[in-house]
């Protein structure tokens, strides 16, 4: 008798024991759901374009955290940006991710001007374009020597190699015209951008005379050109002459 009402002791402490072990289980269960969020989402909100000092504010509201891993600079483009993010705007995450992004930089860069001095003038602009630099007006001097580069300046101040400037400085070149009064032909710059003009123009010795923009641009850098003036193709111009140029914003149809 004694056998049998140990016996049922022991199954009874059994059961409670077993009993026991599934509510702990069932608990903590119930803690990981609550402790990594199961199936609790938030969309991540989208950071491009937006300043730096709005990050913080953005991030808290939506409970989760921001990094900045990287920075570029982008002279089109506004400072102090963000230009990049992983993970992409609205991707589900949970509270607390963290949001990796890449901004535009506030500071600009600088770099050593190159050596171009007797370089042809298609030559002086591909490297000046290549170390960040843009060229600005062009002056033409009588020289034997046609389309070479004579001299360099910075608002009409000479400027040395190797000398540090920012990143985006336009710098304006002296070029030899040769002996005679030589014409280029104009070239088409309809549906183009500033920055893309002006290549053409330097390559083929023009300079960007007046500019003028359509009340509805808001952004100078990719407004594209709807009419110039003297128009292309058909005519012809001295070198070192100006051509004006009349910008829209990008995807207008013109009639």
């Amino acid at each position: 008798m004694l056998a049998i009402l140990k016996d049922r002791k022991f199954y009874k402490n059994l059961a409670l024991a077993g009993f026991t072990l599934i509510i702990l289980f069932v608990g903590w269960l119930k803690y990981l759901d609550y402790y990594t969020l199961h199936n609790k989402y938030i969309p991540v909100p989208d950071f491009n374009n937006m300043q730096i000092s709005q990050l913080d504010s953005v991030a808290e509201a939506n409970d989760i955290r921001v990094v900045i891993i990287d920075s570029i600079f982008d002279r089109s483009r506004e400072k102090g940006i963000v230009v990049n993010q992983d993970p992409e705007p609205l991707t589900d995450v949970k509270r607390n991710r963290k949001i990796y992004l890449t901004i535009n930089s506030l500071q600009s860069r600088k770099v050593a001007f190159p050596d171009i001095y007797d370089l042809s003038l298609r030559q002086a602009i591909r490297k000046l374009e290549k170390n960040g630099l843009e060229v600005g007006k062009l002056e033409y001097r009588a020289d034997i020597a046609t389309n070479k580069v004579l001299s360099y300046k910075i608002n009409g101040i000479k400027i040395e190699i190797g000398q540090e400037l920012y990143i985006g400085t336009i710098v304006d070149l002296v070029v030899g015209k040769g002996l005679s009064k030589q014409s280029v032909i104009v070239p088409n710059l309809i549906g183009l951008t500033r920055m893309e003009a002006n290549i053409v123009l330097k390559s083929t010795s023009l300079n960007i005379g007046s500019e003028i923009f359509k009340t509805s641009v808001q952004d100078s850098s990719s407004a594209i050109i709807y009419k110039q003036f003297p128009i292309g193709d058909d005519n012809t111009l001295n070198i070192g002459s100006a051509i004006d140029l009349f910008f829209e914003n990008e995807n207008v149809n013109t009639l």
